[in-house]
Parts: C-alpha cells; sequence; structure tokens
C-alpha cells in the first residue's frame, strides 16, 4: 500500500459535463499504466472546506452530501492504484466550483488537468435530456433557458456551467499553461484514438497502446418506458443493488470491463428517445448568452472557436 501523501491523484479531469467526461474517464481506465477512481465526481477540491450548514435550504446540498469532503476519505479512493500507475479522477464541478482552483493548487500545486469543452448552446441542450433522463426537468421547454427569470439562470449546472473563458481564466492564473490541456468535444466525436493518444503523451504515458472505443457512455434522452428504466436505468433497481451489495474492488472492475459496460449502455440506449437542437434555437442561445465568453475562451486557450458561433 502507498504512504498517504502519495495518494494524491497526478492528473484530474476538470469537466465540462456532458462533454465526454465520463467517455474519457472510462477510456482511462483501460490503459495499465493509469488508476482511475472507480467513484466519479467525489468533487473534494470543491466543497473541503464546506459544512451542510453553507448549504442549507439549498439545492446545491443533495450535491454536496453525495461529495467527499474529508481527506483521508478522498485518499482511500486511490489506495488500489499500483505504485507504477499514475492516479486521476473526474470531476466536472471542479471547472465552475469557485473553492476548486485554490484547493486543489494547496494540495498538488503539480497536477496536470485535462478540460474537455462543448459548444455551451449543446452542452446546455445535453444537460437538459439527462435531466430528462432523470425525471428531473427543471422545466418542460427546453426554450425557457432564454428567459433570465427562470431557474435556468440560478442552477449551477444549468447556464452558467457553459461559461468556459470565466472558469478556465482561474486555472491559467494559478497554473502553467504547461499542466493544462484542453480538448474541444468535436476532437472526440471525430477522432477518439487521436485525442486519447494526445491525453496520454500529455501525462506521459504509453500512448500507442490500443483502446476499445465500441462504447458510447452517459447517453441522454427523455425515456421511453419509465418501468424498464427504473430497473435498467443508471439510477435502476441493478445499479443501486450493486453499489450497496458489493465491494469496491469489484464495482472498480466492472466498471473498467469493456464488456460488461457495452451490454449495459447499449440496453439504457435502446429506452431513449433524443430529439435535435433546433438550429435557429441554437443560434440564440450562443448569441443572447455565452458568445462574449466564448471570444474570452479564444483568448485564453489560444483555440479557434468561430465554428462555434459561426455556424
Amino acid at each position: 500500500m502507498q504512504k498517504k501523501h502519495s495518494l494524491l491523484p497526478d492528473f484530474l479531469i476538470i469537466g465540462a459535463g456532458k462533454s465526454g467526461t465520463t467517455s474519457v474517464d472510462n477510456y482511462l481506465k483501460q490503459h495499465p499504466s493509469i488508476f482511475i477512481s472507480s467513484r466519479k465526481e467525489p468533487n473534494f477540491f470543491g466543497y473541503e472546506l464546506n459544512t451542510a450548514e453553507d448549504f442549507k435550504g439549498m439545492p446545491q446540498l443533495n450535491h454536496y452530501n453525495n461529495s467527499i469532503t474529508d481527506l483521508n476519505q478522498y485518499l482511500q479512493l486511490f489506495e488500489p492504484a499500483r505504485e507504477n500507475q499514475l492516479k486521476g479522477e473526474t470531476s466536472n464541478t471542479y471547472m465552475y466550483h469557485e473553492a476548486a482552483p485554490d484547493r486543489i493548487l494547496h494540495h498538488i500545486p503539480k497536477v496536470k488537468l485535462i478540460a474537455i469543452l462543448r459548444q455551451p448552446a449543446e452542452r446546455l441542450y445535453s444537460r437538459f435530456l439527462h435531466l430528462a433522463r432523470e425525471n428531473r426537468l427543471p422545466t418542460e421547454n427546453f426554450s425557457d433557458c432564454l428567459d433570465k427569470n427562470t431557474v435556468w439562470w440560478t442552477r449551477n449546472d444549468l447556464i452558467k456551467e457553459g461559461f468556459y473563458g470565466k472558469y478556465l481564466s482561474k486555472y491559467y492564473k494559478r497554473f502553467d499553461k504547461s499542466q493544462i490541456k484542453v480538448f474541444i468535444f468535436e476532437e472526440l466525436k471525430n477522432g477518439p484514438e487521436k485525442m486519447m493518444a494526445e491525453i496520454f503523451d500529455f501525462l506521459g504515458v504509453d500512448s500507442s497502446f490500443e483502446l476499445d472505443f465500441s462504447v458510447e457512455y452517459n447517453q441522454s434522452g427523455f425515456i421511453k418506458n419509465k418501468k424498464f428504466d427504473s430497473v435498467f436505468g443508471s439510477n435502476g433497481l441493478i445499479n443501486k443493488t450493486a453499489k450497496t451489495l458489493l465491494p469496491n474492488k469489484l464495482i472498480h472492475l466492472l466498471r473498467k470491463n469493456v464488456t460488461v459496460q457495452k451490454n449495459l449502455q447499449t440496453i439504457r440506449s435502446k429506452n431513449l428517445h433524443k430529439p435535435k437542437l433546433e438550429k435557429e434555437l441554437k443560434k440564440q442561445i450562443t448569441n443572447n448568452i455565452y458568445l462574449d465568453d466564448i471570444k474570452l475562451l479564444e483568448k485564453v486557450t489560444g483555440k479557434d472557436l468561430s465554428h462555434w458561433y459561426k455556424d
């Protein structure tokens, strides 16, 4: 077993949500030189200094209660790692959580940070479909997001999570740019082999290792059959029972097993209806809400993102 001081992660995937981070998290699990926490979204660096009282009566309370706030508990996530493995975890909240950049800098100043970003209007719509899948829609109509008097503007995981330029600026001010690697969702969608090889190079592991890309993870959409979803869905009976009865080590092995995940995701995807985002609505959301931040993001990262607002 490794000493506690060496159990802190070597790298973090900091977001953004609905941008392919679940897929990348699972692809990384396949590499023999990498250990990924079996628990996704521990959110430790966002909530370490908080207590439940800080969120009393607020929608964030449930999220806080489902996060790890104790350092020793956080380190336990990485105890199964071998000494020659790089350790990492994925918490999309690190992208936008106010405290996260400073807490990460405090604990692991030499850490490597990976961000994957999706056209913000598309990310918002994908989040909408994700909430539909979980029967947690804030409103029935997606177009309500244009109204600043709705819940879309008060919840952190909706409109606000798409201001990547604002959030990443804080990381670039605290960490050397050589420690930060930013990817665009299209890179993952159109060339996962190339993107993952770049991530492996960035982390300093063998980039020629061949991955299985056959599984499509964390798909979103409207549930067709709610009874079916109550058993096989991501929050269904099978998943909840496994988390309760199976040891963490076995859960980690099952999540790492491509065949198991492929079969599970295939079953779930067949029960989802995924209507497309209307082109005109996407344009309105981009121009009215995100355009200034996208241009800030271009300056911060040096990436040409004009296809996000010119298409």
